[in-house]
């Protein structure tokens, strides 16, 4: 259950309850302790002092529980000014402002709860008047085991309500406690996400091997720059003599060192 809270009874419930305490205050007002009057009276003791421990021990829980809220209370405090003055961590403002609503919520809830324990409202004890009283007939003990049982049983149900609410009031404080824990938790795991987030998303080096290939610069042809109304003079293919008579008439138009060349290339 995300919220407890206390059902409250409906009409059927508080009318069968009423009938079980009547029926109850009947057997023991019919009931006869005249065979062992100190026996009963011993278990009549027992019973109330029972039922007494119930009430102390839901009494004292509820006053550590009012002492833990009001040690909380600087906690929120502080919390809530850090929260509104933007001096906490990366964690939105939107989310930690509404845990900590929760968790007052939750903090309210058990103090409340924790009051109404403190409440004193339905609870019967055996008063001195009712001791003098029982010793004023002819069988004191009897009375006063009937008298105790009576008183026991009608604070049952005061003390059930008491146990109930501290009860309540204790799954309001744990709730409380897991909302401050959650809440204090928010900026470190924030800090974490975006630790990993910028782990994940950093670039990695790549290694560039070395190759012995010339760059590219050094395998482009050079372009020859040419200018409005030149051209550009292509080599003329060489023509070699093959047969008797272009060989001479090559060395008649051919100079003295291109002679002895051709004199020599001659079989």
């Amino acid at each position: 259950m995300i919220f407890p809270y206390i059902e409250p009874l409906t009409v059927e419930e508080i009318d069968v309850k009423d009938a079980c305490l009547d029926l109850d205050v009947g057997a023991i007002k019919e009931a006869k302790f005249a065979n062992e009057a100190d026996r009963a009276l011993d278990e009549a003791q027992r019973v109330a002092a029972a039922e007494t421990e119930r009430v102390r021990t839901a009494e004292s829980k509820a006053t550590t529980y009012l002492a833990v809220l009001a040690a909380l209370v600087p906690l929120v405090i502080t919390l809530q000014a850090a929260t509104w003055e933007d001096k906490s961590g990366p964690a939105p403002e939107g989310l930690k402002l509404g845990i900590m609503f929760i968790a007052t919520v939750y903090l309210a809830a058990a103090g409340y709860h924790a009051f109404r324990t403190l409440q004193v409202s339905g609870f019967q004890r055996v008063a001195e008047s009712e001791v003098a009283a029982a010793w004023r007939t002819p069988r004191p003990l009897q009375k006063l085991a009937r008298s105790t049982l009576l008183a026991s049983r009608r604070s049952r149900d005061a003390v059930n309500a008491k146990v109930t609410r501290i009860k309540v009031t204790h799954q309001h404080l744990v709730r409380a406690f897991g909302a401050f824990v959650l809440l204090l938790s928010l900026d470190p795991i924030f800090y974490a996400l975006d630790f990993v987030w910028g782990e994940i998303g950093s670039p990695v080096p790549m290694e560039v091997e070395q190759t012995n290939e010339l760059p590219e610069s050094r395998l482009q042809v050079p372009e020859v720059s040419t200018t409005p109304g030149t051209s550009v003079l292509e080599p003329e293919p060489t023509s070699i003599a093959t047969t008797p008579e272009e060989l001479s008439h090559r060395s008649d138009n051919s100079s003295p060192e291109e002679k002895g060349s051709l004199a020599r290339n001659q079989p």
